[in-house]
Protein backbone atom coordinates (compact mmCIF):
# COMPACT_ATOMS: atom_id res chain seq x y z
CA UNK A 1 0.00 0.00 0.00
CA UNK A 2 2.92 2.45 0.61
CA UNK A 3 6.38 2.30 -0.84
CA UNK A 4 9.41 2.55 2.24
CA UNK A 5 10.03 5.58 3.82
CA UNK A 6 9.86 7.18 7.00
CA UNK A 7 6.01 7.64 8.10
CA UNK A 8 5.10 11.17 9.46
CA UNK A 9 2.69 11.06 12.90
CA UNK A 10 0.81 14.16 11.69
CA UNK A 11 1.12 15.04 8.08
CA UNK A 12 0.75 18.44 7.18
CA UNK A 13 -0.61 18.94 3.36
CA UNK A 14 0.54 21.69 0.95
CA UNK A 15 0.36 22.43 -2.31
CA UNK A 16 4.20 23.55 -2.03
CA UNK A 17 6.03 21.22 -0.08
CA UNK A 18 9.43 23.52 0.13
CA UNK A 19 7.51 25.82 1.74
CA UNK A 20 6.31 23.63 4.34
CA UNK A 21 7.15 25.75 7.75
CA UNK A 22 6.61 22.91 9.95
CA UNK A 23 9.02 20.01 10.35
CA UNK A 24 7.10 16.24 10.23
CA UNK A 25 7.46 14.10 13.11
CA UNK A 26 7.77 10.39 12.58
CA UNK A 27 6.77 6.98 14.09
CA UNK A 28 9.98 5.39 15.37
CA UNK A 29 10.25 1.63 17.02
CA UNK A 30 8.63 2.70 20.38
CA UNK A 31 6.11 3.94 18.73
CA UNK A 32 4.85 0.95 17.07
CA UNK A 33 4.28 -1.54 20.06
CA UNK A 34 2.09 -4.60 20.29
CA UNK A 35 -1.54 -2.88 21.11
CA UNK A 36 -0.97 0.80 19.77
CA UNK A 37 -2.55 2.40 17.18
CA UNK A 38 -1.22 4.49 14.50
CA UNK A 39 -2.57 6.58 11.58
CA UNK A 40 -1.46 6.22 8.50
CA UNK A 41 -2.60 9.12 6.29
CA UNK A 42 -5.55 10.05 8.33
CA UNK A 43 -6.62 5.75 8.77
CA UNK A 44 -6.19 4.48 12.10
CA UNK A 45 -4.43 1.11 12.36
CA UNK A 46 -4.02 -1.13 15.10
CA UNK A 47 -0.95 -3.67 15.88
CA UNK A 48 -1.62 -7.07 17.28
CA UNK A 49 1.46 -8.92 16.24
CA UNK A 50 5.04 -8.92 14.65
CA UNK A 51 7.10 -11.70 13.63
CA UNK A 52 9.73 -13.48 15.27
CA UNK A 53 12.77 -11.62 13.88
CA UNK A 54 10.90 -8.28 14.58
CA UNK A 55 10.29 -9.81 18.99
CA UNK A 56 13.52 -10.67 19.14
CA UNK A 57 14.93 -6.85 17.85
CA UNK A 58 12.76 -5.37 20.40
CA UNK A 59 13.59 -7.88 22.83
CA UNK A 60 17.56 -7.36 22.56
CA UNK A 61 17.90 -3.61 22.22
CA UNK A 62 14.56 -2.44 23.91
CA UNK A 63 13.76 -4.53 26.00
CA UNK A 64 10.66 -4.83 25.51
CA UNK A 65 8.48 -8.49 24.97
CA UNK A 66 6.18 -8.29 21.86
CA UNK A 67 3.12 -10.83 22.58
CA UNK A 68 0.65 -11.49 19.63
CA UNK A 69 -2.41 -10.46 20.45
CA UNK A 70 -5.67 -12.41 19.49
CA UNK A 71 -8.05 -11.49 17.05
CA UNK A 72 -11.28 -12.53 17.06
CA UNK A 73 -11.99 -12.87 13.36
CA UNK A 74 -15.15 -12.13 11.68
CA UNK A 75 -16.46 -15.05 9.69
CA UNK A 76 -16.21 -14.50 5.99
CA UNK A 77 -19.60 -14.25 4.12
CA UNK A 78 -19.58 -16.74 1.73
CA UNK A 79 -22.23 -15.89 -1.57
CA UNK A 80 -23.27 -18.49 -4.00
CA UNK A 81 -24.22 -17.67 -7.37
CA UNK A 82 -27.40 -19.23 -8.30
CA UNK A 83 -27.64 -21.76 -11.10
CA UNK A 84 -29.85 -19.67 -14.20
CA UNK A 85 -32.90 -21.95 -15.17
CA UNK A 86 -32.59 -24.37 -18.31
CA UNK A 87 -33.88 -22.85 -20.89
CA UNK A 88 -34.79 -26.00 -23.11
CA UNK A 89 -31.34 -25.86 -25.19
CA UNK A 90 -29.92 -28.91 -25.35
CA UNK A 91 -29.51 -31.00 -22.54
CA UNK A 92 -29.93 -29.82 -18.81
CA UNK A 93 -26.07 -31.51 -18.05
CA UNK A 94 -24.86 -29.52 -20.86
CA UNK A 95 -26.29 -26.80 -20.10
CA UNK A 96 -25.17 -27.30 -16.74
CA UNK A 97 -21.83 -28.03 -17.62
CA UNK A 98 -21.39 -24.25 -19.02
CA UNK A 99 -21.84 -23.08 -15.47
CA UNK A 100 -19.96 -25.21 -13.61
CA UNK A 101 -16.42 -24.60 -15.71
CA UNK A 102 -14.97 -22.04 -18.77
CA UNK A 103 -14.18 -25.30 -20.52
CA UNK A 104 -16.83 -27.60 -20.18
CA UNK A 105 -16.98 -31.31 -20.84
CA UNK A 106 -19.92 -33.61 -22.71
CA UNK A 107 -21.71 -34.92 -20.17
CA UNK A 108 -20.49 -38.99 -19.89
CA UNK A 109 -23.63 -41.40 -20.18
CA UNK A 110 -23.77 -44.64 -18.11
CA UNK A 111 -21.67 -47.05 -20.64
CA UNK A 112 -22.34 -50.03 -17.86
CA UNK A 113 -26.06 -49.54 -17.87
CA UNK A 114 -26.33 -49.20 -21.56
CA UNK A 115 -24.70 -52.66 -22.61
CA UNK A 116 -26.93 -54.43 -19.89
CA UNK A 117 -30.46 -52.74 -20.50
CA UNK A 118 -29.89 -51.59 -24.74
CA UNK A 119 -32.29 -54.23 -25.73
CA UNK A 120 -35.15 -53.50 -23.27
CA UNK A 121 -38.07 -51.02 -24.77
CA UNK A 122 -41.31 -51.00 -22.77
CA UNK A 123 -44.04 -49.90 -24.43
CA UNK A 124 -47.07 -48.82 -23.51
CA UNK A 125 -50.52 -47.77 -24.98
CA UNK A 126 -50.71 -44.31 -23.45
CA UNK A 127 -54.08 -42.02 -23.33
CA UNK A 128 -53.65 -37.85 -23.37
CA UNK A 129 -54.79 -36.25 -20.58
CA UNK A 130 -56.53 -33.02 -21.16
CA UNK A 131 -58.66 -30.49 -20.83
CA UNK A 132 -59.94 -31.01 -24.76
CA UNK A 133 -62.87 -33.40 -25.57
CA UNK A 134 -61.13 -34.16 -28.85
CA UNK A 135 -57.91 -35.29 -27.35
CA UNK A 136 -59.84 -38.11 -25.71
CA UNK A 137 -60.28 -40.27 -28.99
CA UNK A 138 -56.03 -39.61 -29.62
CA UNK A 139 -53.70 -42.86 -29.04
CA UNK A 140 -50.28 -42.75 -28.24
CA UNK A 141 -47.22 -45.48 -28.61
CA UNK A 142 -45.25 -44.61 -25.18
CA UNK A 143 -41.45 -46.09 -25.73
CA UNK A 144 -39.38 -46.16 -22.71
CA UNK A 145 -35.67 -46.99 -23.71
CA UNK A 146 -33.78 -48.89 -20.36
CA UNK A 147 -30.49 -48.09 -21.65
CA UNK A 148 -30.58 -44.25 -21.42
CA UNK A 149 -34.00 -43.61 -19.73
CA UNK A 150 -35.33 -41.73 -22.75
CA UNK A 151 -38.75 -41.61 -23.83
CA UNK A 152 -40.61 -41.06 -27.32
CA UNK A 153 -44.22 -40.98 -28.04
CA UNK A 154 -45.68 -41.85 -31.60
CA UNK A 155 -49.46 -40.55 -32.33
CA UNK A 156 -51.05 -43.54 -33.85
CA UNK A 157 -54.27 -42.05 -35.98
CA UNK A 158 -56.85 -43.69 -37.75
CA UNK A 159 -57.66 -42.68 -41.64
CA UNK A 160 -59.88 -39.35 -42.51
CA UNK A 161 -59.59 -38.60 -38.48
CA UNK A 162 -57.88 -35.39 -39.77
CA UNK A 163 -54.65 -36.02 -37.39
CA UNK A 164 -51.30 -36.75 -39.00
CA UNK A 165 -50.50 -39.98 -37.40
CA UNK A 166 -46.13 -40.59 -36.70
CA UNK A 167 -44.09 -38.92 -33.84
CA UNK A 168 -45.08 -36.90 -31.62
CA UNK A 169 -42.19 -36.34 -28.86
CA UNK A 170 -38.67 -37.01 -30.15
CA UNK A 171 -36.34 -39.20 -28.22
CA UNK A 172 -34.60 -38.03 -25.05
CA UNK A 173 -34.87 -37.67 -21.40
CA UNK A 174 -37.51 -36.13 -19.31
CA UNK A 175 -37.56 -34.62 -15.77
CA UNK A 176 -40.36 -35.68 -13.27
CA UNK A 177 -41.65 -32.20 -11.90
CA UNK A 178 -43.06 -33.59 -9.04
CA UNK A 179 -39.44 -35.80 -8.05
CA UNK A 180 -37.22 -32.88 -10.17
CA UNK A 181 -34.85 -36.31 -11.63
CA UNK A 182 -35.14 -37.95 -14.76
CA UNK A 183 -38.24 -40.56 -15.37
CA UNK A 184 -36.54 -44.27 -14.86
CA UNK A 185 -38.18 -47.68 -15.57
CA UNK A 186 -39.42 -47.49 -11.87
CA UNK A 187 -41.88 -44.78 -12.96
CA UNK A 188 -43.25 -47.18 -15.94
CA UNK A 189 -46.09 -48.58 -14.26
CA UNK A 190 -49.66 -48.78 -15.76
CA UNK A 191 -51.98 -46.13 -14.12
CA UNK A 192 -48.94 -43.75 -13.61
CA UNK A 193 -49.28 -39.55 -15.17
CA UNK A 194 -46.28 -38.55 -16.86
CA UNK A 195 -45.84 -35.16 -18.02
CA UNK A 196 -43.84 -35.03 -21.02
CA UNK A 197 -43.09 -31.89 -22.70
CA UNK A 198 -46.12 -29.94 -21.36
CA UNK A 199 -48.36 -32.88 -22.32
CA UNK A 200 -49.80 -35.18 -19.59
CA UNK A 201 -49.87 -39.14 -20.36
CA UNK A 202 -51.46 -41.81 -18.91
CA UNK A 203 -50.37 -44.98 -19.06
CA UNK A 204 -53.27 -47.53 -19.85
CA UNK A 205 -51.79 -50.66 -20.94
CA UNK A 206 -48.38 -52.35 -22.38
CA UNK A 207 -47.04 -54.94 -24.47
CA UNK A 208 -46.33 -58.71 -23.54
CA UNK A 209 -42.88 -57.76 -23.41
CA UNK A 210 -43.46 -55.21 -21.16
CA UNK A 211 -45.39 -57.14 -18.59
CA UNK A 212 -42.42 -59.79 -18.67
CA UNK A 213 -40.21 -57.82 -18.43
CA UNK A 214 -42.34 -56.49 -15.14
CA UNK A 215 -42.50 -60.14 -13.69
CA UNK A 216 -38.95 -60.86 -14.13
CA UNK A 217 -37.94 -57.72 -11.76
CA UNK A 218 -40.57 -57.39 -9.12
CA UNK A 219 -37.39 -55.49 -6.79
CA UNK A 220 -37.90 -52.90 -9.34
CA UNK A 221 -41.64 -53.21 -10.17
CA UNK A 222 -43.00 -54.58 -7.04
CA UNK A 223 -46.94 -53.37 -8.23
CA UNK A 224 -46.51 -55.73 -10.88
CA UNK A 225 -45.35 -58.65 -8.73
CA UNK A 226 -48.38 -60.96 -7.64
CA UNK A 227 -46.63 -62.12 -4.30
CA UNK A 228 -46.71 -58.44 -3.66
CA UNK A 229 -50.01 -57.96 -4.00
CA UNK A 230 -51.96 -60.75 -2.70
CA UNK A 231 -49.65 -60.16 0.55
CA UNK A 232 -51.19 -56.28 0.86
CA UNK A 233 -54.70 -57.96 0.65
CA UNK A 234 -53.53 -60.80 3.35
CA UNK A 235 -52.41 -58.03 5.64
CA UNK A 236 -55.86 -56.86 5.92
CA UNK A 237 -57.22 -60.43 7.17
CA UNK A 238 -54.26 -60.49 10.47
CA UNK A 239 -57.23 -60.17 12.79
CA UNK A 240 -58.75 -63.37 11.84
CA UNK A 241 -58.66 -67.23 13.04
CA UNK A 242 -57.15 -68.01 9.71
CA UNK A 243 -56.45 -67.43 5.85
CA UNK A 244 -59.40 -69.70 4.99
CA UNK A 245 -62.18 -67.73 7.63
CA UNK A 246 -60.75 -64.62 5.98
CA UNK A 247 -60.94 -65.75 2.28
CA UNK A 248 -64.70 -66.82 2.95
CA UNK A 249 -65.24 -63.66 4.66
CA UNK A 250 -64.03 -61.49 1.38
CA UNK A 251 -66.07 -64.07 -1.10
CA UNK A 252 -68.94 -64.14 1.03
CA UNK A 253 -69.07 -60.17 1.44
CA UNK A 254 -68.01 -59.41 -2.57
CA UNK A 255 -70.34 -62.79 -4.04
CA UNK A 256 -73.57 -61.28 -3.64
CA UNK A 257 -75.70 -63.45 -6.56
CA UNK A 258 -73.82 -66.19 -5.23
CA UNK A 259 -72.28 -67.98 -8.62
CA UNK A 260 -68.91 -67.72 -7.70
CA UNK A 261 -67.62 -65.62 -10.55
CA UNK A 262 -66.76 -61.53 -10.39
CA UNK A 263 -66.52 -58.97 -13.33
CA UNK A 264 -63.27 -57.16 -12.99
CA UNK A 265 -64.55 -54.11 -12.15
CA UNK A 266 -67.28 -55.31 -9.26
CA UNK A 267 -64.85 -57.44 -7.83
CA UNK A 268 -61.87 -54.31 -7.14
CA UNK A 269 -65.14 -52.27 -5.97
CA UNK A 270 -65.97 -54.79 -3.68
CA UNK A 271 -62.09 -55.52 -2.50
CA UNK A 272 -62.31 -51.09 -2.08
CA UNK A 273 -65.41 -51.08 -0.07
CA UNK A 274 -63.52 -53.72 2.32
CA UNK A 275 -60.78 -50.92 2.67
CA UNK A 276 -58.30 -52.98 0.40
CA UNK A 277 -57.05 -49.87 -1.72
CA UNK A 278 -55.11 -50.61 -4.77
CA UNK A 279 -53.50 -48.68 -7.87
CA UNK A 280 -54.27 -49.60 -11.49
CA UNK A 281 -50.82 -51.65 -11.82
CA UNK A 282 -51.86 -53.83 -8.85
CA UNK A 283 -55.27 -54.41 -10.32
CA UNK A 284 -53.92 -55.24 -13.45
CA UNK A 285 -51.88 -57.26 -11.87
CA UNK A 286 -54.67 -59.38 -10.41
CA UNK A 287 -56.67 -59.32 -13.99
CA UNK A 288 -53.57 -61.00 -15.42
CA UNK A 289 -53.27 -63.74 -12.95
CA UNK A 290 -56.78 -64.64 -12.57
CA UNK A 291 -58.45 -63.71 -15.90
CA UNK A 292 -56.53 -66.65 -17.85
CA UNK A 293 -59.37 -66.38 -20.69
CA UNK A 294 -59.91 -62.78 -21.13
CA UNK A 295 -63.76 -62.41 -20.53
CA UNK A 296 -63.12 -60.11 -17.70
CA UNK A 297 -64.33 -62.05 -14.89
CA UNK A 298 -62.67 -63.73 -12.26
CA UNK A 299 -63.13 -67.12 -10.24
CA UNK A 300 -63.47 -66.39 -6.83
CA UNK A 301 -63.02 -70.33 -5.49
CA UNK A 302 -59.31 -69.91 -7.03
CA UNK A 303 -58.76 -66.12 -5.96
CA UNK A 304 -59.91 -67.62 -2.54
CA UNK A 305 -57.71 -71.05 -2.96
CA UNK A 306 -54.61 -68.69 -3.93
CA UNK A 307 -54.88 -66.13 -1.26
CA UNK A 308 -54.94 -68.98 1.15
CA UNK A 309 -52.35 -71.50 0.09
CA UNK A 310 -50.16 -69.07 -1.78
Amino acid sequence: MLKRGKLPKQPAFTYCPGMKMKKDEFYGPKDLLIGSHIKVFGRNCYIYGCNGYTQKWYKDNLGIDMVSINLEKDKPVLKYQEIPPYLGYGSEEDSLGSVKSLMPKAPQPNVKKIFKNDLHILRFEAKLVSSNADDDSRHFILSFFCGDDTIQVYEVAERNSGRVPGKFLDKKRHINPVTGSYYSEKDMLLGELLILGGHKFRLMKCDEYTEKYFEANPEVFKEASIDYVLHKIRQLGKGYDSAEAYSKELMGRMDKNKDGYLSFDEFCAGLKALGIILTYQEEHTLMRKFDKNGDNRISLSEFAQTLTHG
